[in-house]
């Protein structure tokens, strides 16, 4: 068993929080596979929407923040979008006029010619089940993806349709996904990875360990509620740019917990400038809750850290342990 607060973290880290390097090679090829045979079943389909050559990889599995267990993989799968035109509704929504009504899109229109993110993603849906190894495919709660269970992975593949749109130079200046209700709602992985890798490097690649750490506390934690992975992931790149370099990654622990502390009592605008905020819906009781056990934590870890600076590692360890369920014991 480990006797030394290090140890403790690098064990703890790697059995309980890092995903394993082996298991993320794995996923990373299956996500790869996969594309190729949606690719494959839209050739030979000549009402499947028009893929782009690429895809793009999202979310907290893409950006090197997702912890244990590896449990799901999205990806956009990026349409073809010439002949369409992104045109705004109201509010967060837009509507995606079609200007060329080829075989793959006339199944997809509504009565005013644009086109329907729930048609396509019940197109996507029946399509899939084509795929090897397919065990089921449904439209995911919030009815922005579609997610497919594979017989031959633990994980699922949470797949979102998205067409690019240009910003009139020749490039990409948002992505067009579903919102739900049969409209769309834009997007930018791009933009996400964009932060968190300026943020990670601000921090000397120590701040991407961090925030694993901290959504481990915010998934196990000893009293919930919990918050939203993204979320909480925004406030804590948020709050760190603003934070001297971390000298390590279990001397920042306090520093985003007291992030965390007042962030989530205040507004948190969507990082990417596209969306809305992403405390939307969030009660009061819940932020209050939330920032009062972080407060906690902050303070538990200071004297953790201070504990190990004069050289007391078992008191250390067991401060630990009260901010980390499943921490390693001393001993």
């Amino acid at each position: 068993m480990p006797y030394t607060v290090d140890v403790s973290f690098s064990t703890f880290r790697a059995n309980m929080v890092d995903l394993d390097s082996e298991e993320v090679k794995k996923a990373r090829a299956s996500r790869d596979y996969l594309v190729e045979q949606i690719k494959a079943l839209a050739a030979h389909d000549d009402t499947f929407p028009r893929l782009a050559n690429y895809y793009k990889p999202f979310g907290s599995f893409a950006r090197s923040t997702k912890v244990r267990p590896l449990d799901d993989i999205d990806l956009l799968l990026v349409c073809n979008a010439k002949g369409t035109t992104a045109c705004y509704s109201s509010g967060y929504t837009y509507w995606l006029r079609v200007d060329e009504v080829t075989q793959d899109r006339k199944p997809y229109l509504d009565d005013y010619g644009y086109l329907n993110s729930t048609k396509i993603l019940n197109k996507l849906k029946s399509s899939l089940a084509s795929v090897g190894n397919y065990r089921k495919a449904e439209i995911k709660r919030n009815g922005v993806a579609v997610v497919l269970s594979l017989s031959s992975y633990p994980w699922v593949f949470d797949i979102v349709p998205a067409f690019p749109i240009g910003d009139g130079q020749g490039n990409t200046d948002y992505f067009l996904i579903p919102n739900g209700a049969g409209e769309w709602q834009r997007t930018d992985p791009r933009r996400d990875q964009e932060l968190v890798t300026a943020a990670n490097q601000q921090h000397s690649g120590r701040l991407l360990p961090l925030i694993r750490l901290i959504k481990y506390w915010n998934s196990y934690r000893w009293s919930p509620p919990t918050i939203s992975s993204y979320y909480l992931e925004t406030m804590l790149l948020t709050g760190m740019r603003y934070s001297p370099a971390i000298t390590s990654v279990k001397a920042g622990i306090p520093e985003a917990f007291s992030i965390l502390t007042s962030a989530v009592l205040t507004s948190c605008p969507d990082p990417k400038g596209l969306g809305e905020n992403l405390d939307v819906g969030l009660e009061w009781d819940t932020r209050q809750k939330v920032s009062q056990s972080a407060r906690e934590m902050a303070s538990i870890a200071t004297n953790a850290l201070y504990s190990e600076n004069q050289g007391d590692h078992k008191t250390a360890i067991s401060a630990w342990s009260q901010v980390f369920p499943n921490f390693p014991a001393y001993g």
